[in-house]
């Protein structure tokens, strides 16, 4: 018996999902896929997720490509459990907050340099003060009856 998939048969909570390590150039996770298994009752398909590895920090993040997945109790792979669900929320919520800060600033440079160059320019040519160039000062004149 494979010891590691014996939880499965005493505790029914306790549910096996894949995972894909990799993906294509389109985003599809690409096999083989891992089975893994978690207590966790809202692990959904495409939550990220932290695996257990030989490399680096011991550990990883891989993809949840499916859920509650039938067990091979015959197989002799070890199933290992997930050390957690990676919550993507406050991540993207900062650099969504960061976008928007940039344009901010971006506009505020563009404004302030607009402002910068039109008192320069008022400074050495004080005659330009009075002209005005909106869209209606550009109209052409109407043509000459015939």
């Amino acid at each position: 018996m494979n010891y590691s998939t014996a939880i499965f048969l005493v505790n029914s909570d306790v549910r096996a999902v894949s995972v894909s390590y990799e993906t294509d150039s389109v985003g599809n996770g690409v096999g083989p896929f891992t089975l893994y298994k978690t207590l966790d009752p809202d692990i959904a398909k495409g939550d990220y997720v932290v695996i257990p590895t030989d490399t680096r920090h011991k550990m990883t993040v891989g993809r949840v490509e499916a859920v509650d997945v039938e067990v091979d109790f015959d197989s002799a792979v070890q199933v290992k459990w997930l050390i957690g669900r990676v919550d993507t929320i406050p991540h993207a919520e900062v650099v969504a907050k960061e976008a928007a800060a940039i344009q901010a600033m971006k506009s505020a440079e563009a404004r302030s340099r607009r402002e910068e160059l039109a008192k320069k320019l008022l400074a050495d040519n004080p005659e330009l003060e009075g002209l005005s160039f909106t869209a209606k000062d550009a109209a052409l004149p109407a043509p000459p009856e015939a």
